[in-house]
Parts: C-alpha cells; sequence; structure tokens
C-alpha cells in the first residue's frame, strides 16, 4: 500500500474539544486553571473566542465541526439518544 504524503502547503489544524469544561477555565483565556501547554499552542494560531455552544455536547460539536448553526445540520440532541423527531 503506498503511503500518503501531504503537500508542503497543506494547512496544519489542531481543534481541541473539552467535555464538561467552561470556555473561561483555562488560564489560556483568563480562568483560573493553569495551562501552559494550551497557553503556548494558542499563541501560536488562531483562536475562536465567539463560538456559540449548546447546553449538551453533540450539537456543539457538529457545530464546531461543521462552521454552522447545530439546528441547520439537524444535531438538536446528545447523537446516541433516538427520538421521534429526526435531528431531535
Amino acid at each position: 500500500k503506498k503511503r500518503q504524503v501531504l503537500s508542503k502547503d497543506a494547512p496544519n489544524i489542531l481543534i481541541l474539544m473539552n467535555d464538561d469544561v467552561g470556555f473561561g477555565a483555562p488560564d489560556t483565556f483568563g480562568g483560573p486553571i493553569h495551562t501552559p501547554s494550551l497557553t503556548r499552542v494558542a499563541g501560536s494560531g488562531i483562536t475562536y473566542n465567539r463560538f456559540h455552544t449548546t447546553a449538551i455536547c453533540s450539537p456543539s460539536r457538529a457545530s464546531l465541526l461543521t462552521g454552522r448553526n447545530a439546528h441547520h445540520v439537524g444535531s438538536g440532541q446528545i447523537t446516541e439518544l433516538a427520538s421521534a423527531f429526526p435531528g431531535y
């Protein structure tokens, strides 16, 4: 099997998703928890601080990964739960 190699101008993207951690918890964003590695990574790239989160993780992750509102991608509840409504 031939190994695939990325081109030299391919973007270097790192997405960090933490469950049950508020945005303001790490000191990277002004919180009380000392996170020097996260602060160093954030300092060498782009950070977004105007992201709309939902009350539960799955719709927030869908929004982050697609760049769209959770309702537009049909993610209104925790993904593992079934309901009679599409996406909700």
